[in-house]
C-alpha cells in the first residue's frame, strides 16, 4: 500500500512537473508576441498556483469534484455578478487587434497575462496527462513556434525551452512508464541545450530549404496577417494629376508607357480606386478601411454585397444576355500598385504566382504586394454599361423588388459638402426635369454633360478658391475625364441617386479581342446605384481620344435610350459669385465632425510617390505566343509544396494501413509468419498502454503479470502459453491460435482512446522493428 501510494504521488508529481514546463514555456512566447513580457513572472506565478491547485486537489475523486466544482463555481460568479464576461470580451478583443497591426494589449495586459495563464494551465495539464500521449503537446509546441515564425518573433523561440523539454521527457519515457524521471532528465535536458545553442548560433542553414521556410512564411502572413500598408492606383501615375494628388484639374500630360495587355471580347471597363467623399478639390475613399481575403468562405456575404453578385433576381440574370459573364484576362507588362484592374461585377476571380487577392467594402481588388510585369489574373464579370438597349426595362423591373442595403447606400454615396451653391443644385434639377425614373434622370445627366461640355486635355490650371466642380460647369466648361465623371457624381447625387466615382483604365480591344493598354488609356467615370440592380457605369465623357481611354464615345450613339429625357437647358448660366473655398475650412466631414483642414488620403500615395510604369521590352508588348497560351495562369508555387504535402500525407497514410496486421499476415506466406505478425501487434497495443515486457520476463510470466493489472480485456496467460511452444517448442500453430491474438488485438486497441489508438498505427508504422520486436526479445 505504501509502495503503490508512493507510485502514485511520483507519478502526479511528474504529471505536474510536465504541464509546468509545457505552460510557461508556451506562455511566456505569447506574452512576447503581445508585448507583454513585463507580466511574465506575475502570470507564470498564476499558472504555476493554479497548478498546484490541480495537484493538491486532484489526487482523488473528492479532490476532483472539489477542484473543479469550485472552479466553476467561481467561474459562474465572476462572469455573472462581478462584470468577467465584459472583462473577457475586451480582453479578447484587445488580443485579436493586437495580432492585427493595433497596440491595444498594453491596455488589458493584466486581463490577458492572467486569462493566458489560467488557460494555458488548463490545456498543459490536460495534454501532459499519462492517457494524450506525446503527440498533443508536441502539436501545440510547434504551433507556437510557427506562430513566432510567422510573426517574425524568432527572437522568442528560446523561451520555448521549457516547453521543449517537457515535450522531451514525456517522449523519453512514453514507452517506458516505470522509467524513473531521474533517467530521462540528463538526457531529455542535454537536447534542449543542443536546441537552444543552433536557435542561438543561427542553425544549419539548407538554402533550398531556407527558400521554401521563406515562401512558407510569406503565405502565411499574405492570408492571415496582411495588415502592411498598400500602394493604391491613382491617374495621378498616368499623368492626370498635374497640380498634384489633392487637387483635380489642370493640364494633363498622360504617358504612353504600357501598363497590360487585356483580353475580352468588348470594350472593359478596369477600375483600379473607388472614391466616395468629395471635398471640393478631390475624390477620397473612406469605406475600403478594412480588408477581407478574396478566397475566404467567412466572407462570402461581404462579398456579395460588394461586388452585387445577388443582384438582380436570379430569374432576371438568368434571362437577360446583358448579365452574361464574360471571362476577361489581364497580364501586366510593367509594375503597378497593388490594384488589380477588374470590372464592377466580378463573379469570378483567378490569380497566378503569389499574387494574394483581397477586397474591401468599396469593391476594390487588390493584392498583398505590388503588381510586377508578368502578372496575370482572369475574372469573370457581364461587361454592360448604361445605355445598352434593354438596360432601362431590366432597372426598371428591379426597382419593384425589396433592397435590403439600398438605404445604407444611399446615406454613404449621396453625401456632398456643404459649400456647393444653390445655381449648381438648380442645375441638377433642371436637367432631369422631364425624367420619371433613377435610370432616366442618371442617363439625362450623362447627355447633358456629353453634349454640353468640350472635351480637352488642354485646360486652364485649376483655382484654388473655386470648387472644381463649379468652376468645371460654370466657367471653364471644358476638360477631360476626370471633369466629366466628378461633375456626373456630383450630379447624380443632387438627384439623390448613390454614385461614386473610379479611376482605372479603358480597354477597347481590336478585332482579335486583345487591348494593348497604356498610359493614355487611364480613364475616370461614374457608377450608379440602383434599388435592386447594384451598380452601373455611366460614363459621361463625350469623345475619349488617345489621351483619356484610347477610343471614341458617341455622344448622340445608338447607346442612347429611345426617349429623349429632355432639352439641356440654356448655356449661358450665370458665372458664380461669391464662391466659397472648397478646402477642408468650409466642408465638413461626412460624419458631420467638425470642421477640419481637408483631409490627407489614407491609402493613396502622393504625386511624387506614385508608381510610375517602366516600359516593357519588345518581346513583352508584343508577345510571340498564341493568345491563348499567353493568357494561361502559371500554377503558384505554393501549390506544388502543398502538392507535395499531400502527396507525403498520403504516402504515411498507406504506410500505415499496409502496416496494420491484417494486410501484413495476410502477406505471410506461412502460417508462422501470420502468428508472429499478431504477436508483434498486440505487444504493440501493450507498449504504448505502458506494459512493455520486461528483459527477464518469459512469455508466460509476462502475460501472467498482464493478468495481474486488471486493465487486460481478455485473458493474456493462455496467449503466453501458446507464444512459448511456438517460440522454444517449435511447435505450428494453428488457425485459432492466430484467431485468438487477432481477438485481443481488436480488445485491445477498442478499449484505447483515438490519440492511443493512432499512437499504436503510427509506431507499426515508423519504428523500426528491431526496436519493437517481441519476438528477437523472446
Amino acid at each position: 500500500m505504501k509502495t503503490a501510494w508512493k507510485v502514485s504521488l511520483a507519478a502526479q508529481g511528474s504529471h505536474t512537473l510536465h504541464a509546468a514546463l509545457l505552460g510557461v514555456g508556451l506562455l511566456i512566447p505569447l506574452l512576447g508576441t503581445l508585448g507583454l513580457l513585463s507580466c511574465a513572472w506575475m502570470a507564470s506565478g498564476v499558472l504555476l498556483a493554479v497548478l498546484a491547485a490541480m495537484l493538491l486537489l486532484g489526487s482523488g475523486r473528492i479532490g476532483k469534484i472539489v477542484l473543479w466544482g469550485g472552479a466553476l463555481t467561481a467561474l459562474a460568479v465572476w462572469m455573472l455578478f462581478l462584470g468577467g464576461m465584459s472583462t473577457l470580451t475586451e480582453t479578447l478583443k484587445a488580443m485579436v487587434m493586437q495580432y492585427g497591426g493595433y497596440v491595444t494589449a498594453r491596455l488589458y495586459a493584466y486581463e490577458i497575462a492572467v486569462t493566458l495563464a489560467v488557460v494555458l494551465a488548463l490545456l498543459a495539464w490536460g495534454f501532459t496527462h499519462e492517457d494524450m500521449g506525446v503527440i498533443p503537446s508536441l502539436l501545440v509546441l510547434l504551433v507556437t513556434a510557427v506562430l513566432l515564425w510567422a510573426m517574425d518573433c524568432e527572437q522568442m523561440t528560446l523561451a520555448l525551452a521549457p516547453a521543449a523539454l517537457s515535450v522531451m521527457l514525456m517522449a523519453a519515457g512514453s514507452s517506458q512508464r516505470e522509467t524513473p524521471l531521474r533517467r530521462v532528465l540528463p538526457l531529455a535536458l542535454i537536447l534542449t541545450v543542443i536546441s537552444g545553442a543552433l536557435t542561438l548560433g543561427g542553425g544549419v542553414t539548407v538554402e533550398p530549404m531556407r527558400r521554401a521556410a521563406e515562401e512558407l512564411r510569406e503565405r502565411i502572413e499574405d492570408y492571415l496577417f496582411f495588415t502592411e500598408p498598400r500602394n493604391v492606383f491613382s491617374l495621378a501615375a498616368e499623368g492626370y494629376y498635374p497640380q498634384g494628388q489633392n487637387q483635380l484639374g489642370g493640364p494633363a500630360q498622360p504617358n504612353e508607357n504600357p501598363v497590360m495587355i487585356v483580353s475580352a471580347p468588348g470594350k472593359t471597363y478596369l477600375r483600379g480606386a473607388i472614391k466616395n467623399e468629395y471635398t471640393g478639390r478631390s475624390w477620397y475613399d473612406t469605406t475600403g478601411g478594412r480588408r477581407y481575403l478574396w478566397l475566404s468562405p467567412r466572407w462570402y456575404d461581404e462579398r456579395t454585397l460588394a461586388f452585387d453578385m445577388e443582384l438582380p433576381s436570379a430569374t432576371i440574370r438568368s434571362g437577360s444576355s446583358l448579365l452574361a459573364e464574360e471571362l476577361v484576362t489581364v497580364q501586366m507588362v510593367s509594375d503597378s500598385a497593388s490594384s488589380l484592374f477588374v470590372p464592377q461585377r466580378v463573379r469570378s476571380l483567378s490569380t497566378g504566382g503569389d499574387v494574394v487577392p483581397y477586397f474591401n467594402r468599396g469593391s476594390e481588388i487588390f493584392a498583398t504586394r505590388d503588381l510586377a510585369a508578368g502578372d496575370i489574373y482572369m475574372v469573370t464579370a457581364p461587361l454592360m454599361q448604361a445605355g445598352d438597349a434593354g438596360l432601362d426595362t431590366i432597372i426598371n423591373a428591379c426597382a419593384a423588388a425589396q433592397d435590403a442595403h439600398y438605404a445604407s447606400i444611399a446615406e454613404t454615396y449621396t453625401q456632398l459638402p456643404a459649400h456647393l451653391q444653390e445655381m449648381v443644385y438648380e442645375l441638377a434639377a433642371e436637367i432631369t426635369a422631364h425624367a420619371d425614373t433613377p435610370y432616366e434622370k442618371a442617363v439625362a445627366i450623362q447627355r447633358y454633360l456629353q453634349r454640353s461640355y468640350r472635351y480637352t486635355l488642354d485646360v486652364a490650371p485649376q483655382p484654388e478658391n473655386i470648387d472644381f466642380v463649379t468652376n468645371f460647369l460654370f466657367n471653364s466648361q471644358e476638360g477631360y475625364c476626370t471633369y466629366f465623371a466628378s461633375a456626373m457624381t456630383v450630379l447624380c447625387r443632387m438627384n439623390g441617386l448613390p454614385a461614386r466615382y473610379v479611376e482605372g483604365y479603358l480597354a477597347e480591344p481590336d478585332a482579335n479581342g486583345v487591348a494593348y493598354v497604356t498610359g493614355k488609356n487611364g480613364h475616370a467615370w461614374t457608377e450608379v446605384y440602383f434599388s435592386g440592380f447594384g451598380w452601373l457605369t455611366f460614363d459621361a465623357t463625350p469623345v475619349l481620344h488617345e489621351g483619356d481611354g484610347g477610343g471614341q464615345q458617341q455622344p448622340d450613339g445608338e447607346n442612347d435610350p429611345e426617349e429623349e429625357p429632355s432639352e439641356p437647358p440654356e448655356e449661358n448660366t450665370p458665372e458664380p459669385t461669391d464662391t466659397p473655398e472648397p478646402d477642408g475650412e468650409s466642408s465638413p466631414q461626412p460624419d458631420g465632425a467638425t470642421e477640419t483642414p481637408t483631409p490627407e488620403p489614407q491609402t493613396s500615395p502622393e504625386p511624387e510617390d506614385a508608381p510610375t510604369p517602366t516600359p516593357a521590352p519588345d518581346d513583352r508588348a508584343q508577345p510571340d505566343a498564341p493568345q491563348d497560351e499567353m493568357h494561361k495562369a502559371q500554377p503558384p508555387a505554393w501549390l506544388w509544396w502543398l502538392l507535395l504535402l499531400l502527396l507525403a500525407m498520403a504516402a504515411c497514410a498507406l504506410r500505415v494501413m499496409m502496416t496494420m496486421p491484417e494486410h501484413a499476415s495476410a502477406r505471410a506466406k506461412t502460417e508462422e509468419a501470420a502468428y508472429g505478425v499478431w504477436v508483434q501487434a498486440v505487444y504493440d497495443a501493450l507498449c504504448v498502454m505502458g506494459l512493455a515486457a520486461k528483459a527477464s520476463e518469459s512469455p508466460i510470466a509476462y502475460t501472467q503479470r498482464l493478468d495481474a493489472t486488471g486493465r487486460m480485456p481478455v485473458r493474456m496467460k493462455p496467449l503466453g502459453r501458446q507464444m512459448s511452444m511456438v517460440f522454444y517448442g517449435k511447435v505450428v500453430p494453428e488457425q485459432a491460435e492466430i484467431d485468438a491474438l487477432r481477438a485481443a488485438w481488436k480488445a485491445l486497441t477498442a478499449q484505447q482512446k483515438p490519440l492511443k489508438r493512432m499512437q499504436v498505427y503510427l509506431r507499426r508504422a515508423f519504428m523500426p522493428m528491431k526496436k519493437r520486436s517481441f519476438a528477437a526479445r523472446a
